[in-house]
């Protein structure tokens, strides 16, 4: 399958069946089996840190941030609370529409703009980029392609998750792989460190800091990377 054709089975999963199930894990008040209980923690833990590491830009710097792949819109409004002005874009109508009524919801109508689109489609310059759980579903080829176009908006800090390569997390995939249909996560693809790093120092960022977040079935670093000076 190529890269198109499985950005529209992510697209279609994720504004159908998909929709309900992560926007149930992403917050909801629906009652969750263990993984997905796991899954809500794991995430939750690295949105949390991933808000500490969205520092402001110096004063008469334009707080500008993208949120690609922004889901329901949890890391849209946290950093528009803390004053940036947010792009906020997802593959799939129902994500960008949650997250426009969560905006709507909580007066931040005004600091929130929001779109429908493709990764790779998004243009534009931004102080911060984040992007989380979404490289996650690609292989080594197409992360690498879809990490260099973030990096391409990204005029400072570039927050983003992968998934890490580990024997133990392939054992834990294969044995996913075997739970009911209604349990499973999308197909994960694991990146090894070194092509990360590798990636980043060619667009001319710095791997700052990084940070294994790892709750159940729940498993990324989330990596913090600066431009170079």
């Amino acid at each position: 399958m190529d890269t198109a054709q499985h950005k529209a089975r992510l697209r279609q999963y994720f504004d159908g069946v998909g929709f309900e199930r992560w926007s149930a894990i992403y917050g909801g008040q629906a009652r969750l089996s263990g993984v997905r209980r796991s899954i809500r923690e794991g995430h939750t833990t690295m949105l949390g840190r991933a808000e500490q590491w969205a520092e402001l830009p110096p004063a008469g710097t334009p707080a500008t941030a993208l949120d690609a792949g922004c889901g329901t819109g949890l890391f849209s409004l946290a950093l528009a609370r803390r004053g940036f002005q947010v792009a906020a874009a997802d593959l799939a109508p129902q994500m960008a529409e949650a997250t426009a009524k969560a905006a709507l919801d909580a007066g931040l109508s005004d600091r929130i703009t929001t779109r429908v689109s493709d990764l790779e489609e998004l243009t534009g310059s931004y102080n911060l980029v984040a992007c989380f759980d979404v490289l996650i579903h690609y292989s080594a080829e197409p992360f690498v392609q879809m990490l260099r176009h973030l990096a391409s908006l990204c005029e400072n800090t570039l927050l983003f998750t992968y998934a890490p390569y580990s024997p133990l997390l392939a054992a834990m995939h294969r044995v996913g792989g075997f739970f009911p249909r209604s349990e499973r996560r999308t197909e994960i693809q694991m990146i090894h460190d070194h092509t990360v790093r590798a990636t980043l120092a060619d667009c001319g960022f710095t791997k700052g800091r990084a940070r294994h977040v790892g709750k159940g079935f729940y498993h990324v670093i989330l990596v913090q990377a600066r431009r170079h000076a």
